[in-house]
């Protein structure tokens, strides 16, 4: 009941994950995914597993209240991921019913959910059905996640805000100069406003998530006159080094932004 974290079991406070480990089933099929060619993880990437609204299909997404039924998406999404002829999968998917499955090996892995990002992300997929429906609690549990893997990952807690409907400059350069929580939409042209669409975006910058215009480098030049202040060299880049820097500065899990379980 558990993440999979470089071959070990990691369990989150407050959710309920599977993994292979569990059900030899949800392992990702050796197709769909390879192994991690660079160890920072800098990013994450949030996706619906409908993009709705996007396309053709422009209906706002539904967000319920509470949870929803378990769906057994996951084995489904595995099996689907594993019987068809594309190069695809995710790290993780979360169900209706905040259930959460672990796919592949959160460091070690590299699935293929995002194009050009797929060798320095974590891909999250949430179960959305045809007509847009999500849950408030579906949602709640993927910030609980997102809290977990940026203080296991010393990913800081900022986001890409406003979506502009392109995706990032950066983010289609591999996205080694981007670090935060982004939409499968901010890395990827195919994809619209419904992956992950705002309300798990706007979430996050509710919860303390710092909301830069990556577009306009807001967030290299937060972190230049951060680093500088640090004595660091100002790169604009906060990674392992800013990270270890905070951490002896007294800023927990080397993050700027805290969260409640830090």
């Amino acid at each position: 009941m558990a993440l999979v974290i470089r071959g070990t079991d990691v369990e989150v406070p407050g959710l309920d994950i599977r993994s292979w480990h569990d059900d030899p089933k949800l392992k990702l099929d050796g197709e769909d995914y390879r192994t991690r060619p660079d160890t920072w993880v800098r990013g994450i990437i949030l996706h619906t597993t409908m993009g709705i609204p996007g396309g053709r299909i422009k209906t706002p997404q539904d967000i319920q209240p509470g949870l929803g039924p378990d769906t057994k998406r996951d084995e489904r999404m595995a099996q689907m991921w594993s019987m068809d002829n594309r190069r695809a999968g995710a790290h993780i998917a979360v169900d209706w019913d905040a259930s959460i499955c672990c796919f592949a090996d959160l460091q070690e892995h590299m699935p293929f959910h995002a194009g050009n990002v797929n060798a320095v992300t974590i891909g999250i997929e949430m179960y959305q059905n045809a007509k847009g429906r999500l849950y408030q609690g579906q949602l709640e549990a993927v910030v609980k996640l997102v809290d977990f893997l940026t203080k296991t990952f010393s990913i800081q807690r900022q986001m890409h805000m406003p979506y502009g409907r392109q995706a990032l400059k950066r983010g289609l350069k591999r996205g080694l100069d981007m670090v935060g929580v982004f939409g499968h939409r901010d890395v990827s042209n195919n994809r619209g406003e419904g992956d992950p669409g705002n309300p798990i975006m706007e979430m996050l910058r509710d919860a303390g998530y710092e909301a830069f215009n990556f577009a306009h480098d807001e967030d290299k030049h937060a972190w230049e006159t951060r680093q500088e202040n640090l004595g660091l060299l100002p790169d604009g880049m906060p990674g392992p080094k800013t990270a270890t820097t905070l951490l002896k500065a007294g800023h927990a899990h080397g993050l700027w932004v805290d969260r409640p379980g830090d």
